[in-house]
């Protein structure tokens, strides 16, 4: 909360009387100070208030001035107090939870370097890493950007202003400005070296990205990821994206373009020479070796391994063992571009079947299908036996209806609990 407090002499409330009839008069402000913020120089801020040394203000434009500087969101609280010297304003810098660095998003114009500069030049008291998260200073920041727009020849620009963080769960950590309107997108990727074998493959990178909004954060990390997982997936393991840059933007009146160019560096194609899994209760080797998707001699695909070793997954998790952690450490021979895989399973504790609950039907079909549930309490718990309790109901099947399993483990008693709902359009299912 800001707190503008408005005192009409310096310190002696002797001199309230005194003072306080000039103070309703237009009179001369021989000097006009102000303390407690280093961080704005006292030019910076006179030029602010409007106020001038040596120039004549009544009390209301002395507290318009107080006013300005607290609607800013700059500070916590602003006092003034004055005599026949003039006024002093004592501020109190905001909350360093409250201050905010600024980022910016799609200016797709200007680099950050410029847009400070400008930035610095037209918003009064604008700091990159000091931006109040309350207060108009964000409004003159937005004002000052649509301006630069329209110097573009982006005319009806709509710039915003949010709050961002890193990820989901964060604590916010920026506030970040971009054009709202017209939407700023990716019209079209090109991407260069690419060789005539993997470009089908990538066909599907590129008709994705068309169309996405740009950020100059976020844009070149998501294109470089989306083209390194085609590569990897295929065996390229050392593919690179070495270089991206955008073209001059296309203002339309629906949007502003951009053609997006990424160079890429292949490297070579690795292979697996070994995929060692040496047997357990849970699976035999030989069990292994037919139903793994990825075969000694294949390329080395991060996305075929996770689905040969989800079999682990699936055999364990069907004997109790919910914890279970595959291994596969991974042996690169980046001469003979070949990758090795030794496997291994740390099983964990074995869980226990413990309840069912049914919370989407009625009472009768809760009895009807803990009649034809097989697992009792007690039971080694098999993750794989709801989707095969699905399958077994030829009515739940035949009319689409689908399950969703939400799974309680009790880590202390090893016991699972499980509370199972059916939808089909919302609907539950027939009587």
């Amino acid at each position: 909360m800001r707190c503008f407090r408005v005192w009409p002499v310096l310190a002696a409330v002797c001199l309230c009387v005194a003072l306080g009839p000039l103070f309703a008069q237009t009179r001369v402000l021989r000097e006009i100070t102000f303390t407690g913020a280093p961080a704005y120089s006292q030019a910076e801020l006179l030029a602010f208030i409007g106020l001038k040394r040596g120039g004549s203000a009544t009390q209301q434009q002395i507290e318009d001035a107080a006013q300005r500087l607290g609607d800013t969101g700059l500070f916590e609280e602003v006092n003034f107090s004055g005599n026949d010297q003039g006024i002093v304003y004592t501020l109190k810098p905001a909350a360093a939870s409250a201050m905010l660095p600024v980022r910016f998003g799609n200016f797709v114009w200007w680099q950050d370097e410029e847009i400070e500069q400008t930035l610095k030049a037209r918003v009064p008291l604008y700091r990159a890493d000091a931006v109040p998260t309350a207060g108009n200073m964000r409004d003159s920041i937005a004002a000052a950007l649509t301006a630069m727009l329209a110097e573009k020849g982006v005319a009806g620009a709509r710039v915003g202003s949010r709050l961002s963080s890193a990820g989901a769960g964060r604590p916010v950590d920026c506030v970040v400005f971009a054009i709202d309107s017209p939407a700023v997108i990716i019209r079209s990727l090109k991407l260069v070296d690419a060789s005539p074998g993997m470009k089908v493959e990538l066909e599907r990178v590129v008709r994705d990205v068309a169309g996405h909004q740009w950020d100059e954060q976020t844009s070149y990390p998501d294109i470089a990821s989306r083209v390194s997982d085609v590569y990897r997936n295929d065996g390229y393991l050392d593919i690179a994206v070495t270089k991206q840059e955008h073209s001059e933007p296309a203002v339309t009146a629906e949007n502003i373009g951009l053609d997006v160019t990424a160079t890429l560096s292949e490297g070579a194609q690795y292979h697996v020479s070994q995929l060692a899994w040496p047997g357990s209760e849970m699976m035999s080797a030989a069990d292994f070796a037919k139903q793994t998707t990825l075969k000694p001699g294949a390329p080395a695909s991060p996305a075929a391994l996770r689905e040969t070793l989800h079999l682990l997954t699936n055999a364990y998790g069907a004997k109790g063992y919910l914890d279970a952690k595959v291994l596969a450490p991974p042996a690169i021979d980046r001469v003979a571009h070949q990758v090795a895989y030794s496997i291994s399973v740390e099983p964990g504790p074995q869980y226990h079947f413990r309840s069912v609950m049914w919370p989407s039907v009625s009472e009768a079909q809760a009895k009807a299908f803990d009649a034809a549930w097989k697992l009792k309490p007690g039971d080694v718990y098999d993750s794989l036996y709801p989707l095969k309790f699905l399958e077994d109901n030829a009515m739940l099947r035949s009319q689409g209806y689908r399950m969703n399993v939400v799974l309680r483990r009790d880590r202390n008693a090893l016991a699972v609990d499980l509370s199972i709902t059916f939808t089909k359009g919302g609907a539950a299912p027939p009587e």
